[in-house]
């Protein structure tokens, strides 16, 4: 059974569960980003075999990683933007114009970002382990009072956020560090992306498609 709680544990109700990353646990997400990126040749090598950037430290990001039982398979950071904080977040550095023109700096938005699957694992539940980290994002969206969800992505992703309630929200524009384009797209309904996120899981309980959707 997979779960949009965030969990500790996994109990004998759930194969699927997300955690929060923290102190040692990070080098997990860390390595992992490093191997999901490195497979498909979106950054460069390193000898630490690890990926990290500026705003994994921020008080403002919080790293989730994925467990099929005892097994990591997935990471996703949600990196939040409130006002009276004044923190900015990676989705700023590029589309900064944009986000100003649309939904403003006056309230609170999650940005869901570093979304990736182990490459072991996509042809085995990924699909799973994927709207897992994805409601996780959203659990957090809600927390934290949340106006809209943004988020970069590939073109070829585009269909897949817009069944979220996504909406394009710019045109294609370098995204940090990673050497592909991505587009803004918005999500304005927080909730009603949470309730879509539960129904897609019943269905993927079910019916337990595998599918693969890469790295986000």
């Amino acid at each position: 059974m997979l779960t949009t709680a965030i969990q500790t544990q996994p109990n004998q109700y759930n194969d699927y569960y997300s955690v929060i990353a923290k102190g040692p646990m990070l080098d997990r997400v860390y390595t992992m980003r490093y191997r999901s990126y490195s497979a498909e040749g979106y950054i460069a090598e390193n000898s630490s075999q690890k990926f990290i950037d500026e705003y994994d430290n921020r008080p403002n990001s919080t790293c989730f990683l994925a467990y099929y039982r005892s097994q990591v398979v997935g990471s996703i950071r949600a990196c939040v933007y409130e006002p009276n904080h004044g923190l900015n977040i990676p989705i700023m550095d590029c589309f900064e114009k944009e986000l100003r023109n649309t939904i403003g700096y006056d309230g609170i938005f999650l940005e869901p970002n570093k979304f990736v699957i182990d490459p072991q694992f996509q042809r085995r539940g990924g699909i799973h382990a994927r709207f897992l980290l994805l409601g996780t994002a959203v659990e957090q969206a809600v927390r934290k009072n949340a106006s809209n969800i943004v988020v970069a992505v590939r073109t070829e992703h585009i269909k897949f956020y817009q069944m979220f309630g996504g909406k394009l929200a710019s045109e294609e524009k370098s995204y940090p560090h990673l050497n592909f384009k991505t587009v803004l797209m918005i999500c304005s309904d927080v909730k009603k992306c949470r309730d879509f996120i539960k129904s897609k899981v019943e269905i993927i309980e079910k019916n337990d498609p595998v599918l693969n959707y890469g790295t986000v």
